[in-house]
Order: C-alpha cells, then structure tokens, then sequence
C-alpha cells in the first residue's frame, strides 16, 4: 500500500506540474479549482519542487493518501481529471465538446 500511494501522489504532483506550465488556458486552471483536491491538496503542496521541499510535500501527501478517509479516492479521481485535460485538444471550442 505504501509504494501505491507513494506512486500515485508522486505521479499526480508531476501531472499537476505539467498541466500548471504548458496548459496555460483558464479554462484549465478553473476546472482544476473547481475540484475538492484543489483546497485538500494542489493549494496545500501539490506541486512538489525539487529536493527536500518536494520529499517532504511527497510524504505528507502520501499520509494523508494512507490515512484520510476518502482521500485517496479523491486523488484518483482529480488524477483523472487531469489526465483528462492533457489528453484534451488546447483550442478553445474544441475541449468544450469533449467535456463529459
């Protein structure tokens, strides 16, 4: 259970990251907002730099994925969301008519 927790927190801060520096559509960034893990988890140290700082939001993320009820949960389903918004077409109608 550790090492699918480690994973699945590290695998969601680099998504986030991804999605932060090359998505640079509002639309992006307010579809991530709306989402519960936003305030739970992106706000709170999400995006884990480099080095200790990044170890440390890796761990604390990985407690609370182990520890919180529902948590884990809730980071799959905002790691699908934003695999979803990768995945998506960048021109502006055209994310539109592939939201589900």
């Amino acid at each position: 259970m550790l090492c699918e927790a480690v994973r699945a927190c590290t695998k969601a801060s680099s998504t986030l990251l991804k999605l932060l520096l090359e998505h640079t559509d509002a639309g992006i960034l307010t579809e991530l907002m709306d989402d519960v893990m936003w305030d739970h988890w992106a706000r709170t140290g999400g995006v884990a730099p480099t080095g200790r700082l990044g170890e440390a939001a890796i761990t604390l993320s990985t407690v609370q994925y182990l520890l919180v009820p529902g948590w884990a949960q809730d980071l799959h389903h905002y790691q699908d969301r934003m695999d979803r918004l990768l995945a998506a077409p960048t021109a502006p109608g055209a994310r539109a008519s592939t939201a589900p």
